[in-house]
């Protein structure tokens, strides 16, 4: 395959992806809630997108037997409809029924995360060693078949929640766009997480109670004969630190 065909895979990949997340193409029509910032090398695609605008806390102030908490949610939810319709355009245009190397089509070319695994994007909210996660009432949905999955892992080490996103069902990129299409243009289709948790803040006098950071990734690897692979995608999710007021 030429060096140009490869790059033009990997930003096909990479146009996709942001797991769940929104990625606006140049001269295409996308959302634009979603900042990204990314460079295209002639192998792999390094970028960033920025979903500080779609992270939010809320949270009130009680006082039980002489304690004073604060009990808190920080949350986020998407359309797939923002985060799809740019890459949808950028695939019609470029890729679909076109052919590289050994006349393969690119469009048929399969989702693989690392080691052959499940292509995913995974997402992770840190918090304060102080806070106190409510663990079993962590909740995610999701109404979009561009997602078949979504888990959550809570721990404690590090107080923090890492939520994992199952991008298609294993499919190939034509498969996934099909998934794509039954819904686009349509609203309905949220991508939503939920973290309720409590701070003790009795003896805190400051009106700044703490921050909670986020971070993530988006890794797809393309796979070869004799298990050769290459990280065509490398995509890293940020988020403005949350500072948490009473």
């Amino acid at each position: 395959m030429k060096r140009k065909s490869f790059s033009a895979i990997a930003f096909a990949i990479f146009a996709i992806l942001a797991t769940t997340l929104a990625l606006p193409i140049s001269n295409a029509s996308a959302s634009t809630s979603v900042p990204s910032n990314f460079t295209n090398s002639r192998s792999s695609i390094t970028g960033t997108i920025d979903l500080s605008s779609h992270a939010i806390n809320s949270g009130t102030v009680e006082t039980t037997n002489g304690h004073t908490y604060y009990n808190g949610v920080v949350s986020g939810s998407v359309e797939a409809s923002d985060l799809f319709e740019g890459a949808y355009n950028k695939y019609v245009k470029d890729f679909q029924g076109k052919s590289g190397y050994r006349n393969k089509h690119f469009e048929n070319i399969v989702m693989f995360g690392k080691n052959k695994t499940f292509p995913t994007a995974s997402y992770t909210v840190t918090f304060p060693s102080y806070f106190s996660v409510n663990e079993a009432a962590i909740s995610v949905a999701e109404n979009t078949s561009t997602i078949s999955n979504i888990s959550h892992e809570y721990n404690p080490t590090t107080n923090s929640v890492t939520f994992t996103f199952n991008l298609g069902n294993w499919n190939d990129y034509k498969g996934f766009f099909e998934l794509y299409k039954s819904e686009r243009g349509a609203s309905g289709h949220p991508i939503s997480i939920s973290i309720p948790y409590t701070v003790d803040i009795t003896d805190i006098s400051s009106s700044q109670i703490g921050q909670i950071t986020a971070k993530g990734s988006c890794e797809l690897y393309k796979y070869g004969r004799l298990f050769f692979s290459s990280k065509i995608v490398n995509i890293s999710i940020v988020t403005n630190p949350i500072t948490v007021t009473r």
